[in-house]
């Protein structure tokens, strides 16, 4: 059977792999300051339309988003974030472990809003000394329950963060998915222009491993932190001496070789057919009158089923259980489904619909 538990289960992209087995046996310098790494660098410039960015590669997400918000902040600050965002709830405190304290905000369904950022920041700064202070907003795009962000909401929040002097970062592990959305006004360039740092997720799009971690040297905050970010990717045991590797995969995603007709890098429509999937599916889960949990475009659906549904889409499928309260009182759960560049669509349709049109979700 398909599997549904996430866009990582798989190894990489066929052209990813040919890219890594062609350059096996050169030999280059080590940590990620050789040519691959280098030539991907200028290649996410150009796909971010940001010449002066710094781009550095890290192994992980967890990486990524401790060194950034290290980065970014002081050890008594601290980013503004979602309660269920990742670093709060996945992380293990990694990021508390620095000595910075996670600020969430009230808000529903993982999206922060400018009043929902201006609640927790008043709380935080009543106190004066005795409250961490915040730094930088966190987001991720998309979200944990796969929201993904519009123009208009991505720049009130940033207009709200630029009042108050704060940062903003850009989870991006699934960013692949959220600009590839049908229907998405929020592209790359855009995020670029309005974030202070982002990743752009290969982990999760196609690679074998590996996150782009991108600063944006165009304000105090983000030249400090492009300053700091080397020193600090060394510190959490995020530099590589075979750094290259993600060099290569990255250089191979944006590379125009490996472009459509349309010119659309292989990063872009390896979350396009991952995103189309999702579609497919949700599309005959909802046919069949399950009930999903919010209107989403990219590769994560989340549904309520009952919890025997759930167990049953588990064991089969590998559709991971939400921890999510229901607010109807009918003790449902919700299940995520999520899809990845190498789903098959036809498999949707021949053995996950027909499973679930005699299930009771």
């Amino acid at each position: 059977m398909q599997q549904y538990r996430n866009d990582y289960s798989e190894g990489a992209a066929p052209q990813i792999l040919n890219a890594l087995v062609a350059t096996n046996a050169e030999q280059t310098p080590g940590y990620g300051t050789d040519g691959h790494c280098a030539r991907a660098a200028e290649l996410i410039r150009a796909e971010i339309c940001l010449s002066d960015a710094v781009v550095r590669f890290v192994p992980g997400g967890t990486a990524a988003n401790i060194t950034a918000i290290a980065a970014l902040t002081d050890e008594f600050e601290g980013p503004i974030c979602a309660a269920d965002a990742h670093p709060m709830n996945h992380e293990v405190g990694a990021i508390q472990a620095t000595g910075r304290r996670l600020i969430p905000t009230d808000d529903a369904l993982g999206v922060v809003t400018p009043d929902g950022a201006e609640r927790a920041w008043r709380a935080c700064t009543a106190t004066g000394t005795h409250n961490t202070r915040p730094a930088m907003v966190y987001v991720s795009d998309t979200t944990e329950l796969g929201h993904v962000w519009t123009a208009s909401e991505f720049d009130a929040l940033c207009d709200w963060a630029d009042e108050r002097g704060l940062a903003v970062y850009v989870d991006g592990a699934r960013m692949a998915s959220a600009i590839a959305a049908a229907g998405s006004d929020l592209d790359i360039a855009h995020i670029a222009r309005r974030a202070t740092a982002f990743t752009l997720g290969g982990t999760k799009n196609g690679m074998l491993f590996g996150e782009a971690l991108v600063i944006c040297t165009d304000t105090a905050r983000g030249a400090r932190a492009a300053d700091r970010l080397p020193y600090l990717i060394k510190r959490t045991g995020a530099l590589t001496a075979k750094g290259r590797l993600m060099g290569v995969m990255f250089e191979a995603a944006f590379d125009s070789a490996n472009a459509n007709d349309a010119g659309t890098a292989l990063y872009w429509q390896l979350a396009q057919h991952a995103d189309r999937c999702a579609t497919m599916l949700a599309d005959g889960l909802e046919s069949l009158g399950w009930d999903p949990v919010l209107a989403t475009k990219g590769n994560q659906q989340f549904f309520w089923v009952n919890p025997d549904t759930a167990q049953v889409l588990n064991e089969r499928f590998g559709c991971e259980p939400m921890d999510m309260p229901d607010s109807t009182g009918q003790g449902r759960t919700v299940v995520r489904f999520v899809t990845s560049w190498a789903t098959d669509p036809a498999l949707i349709e021949q053995e996950l619909l027909p499973a679930c049109r005699e299930l009771i979700a």
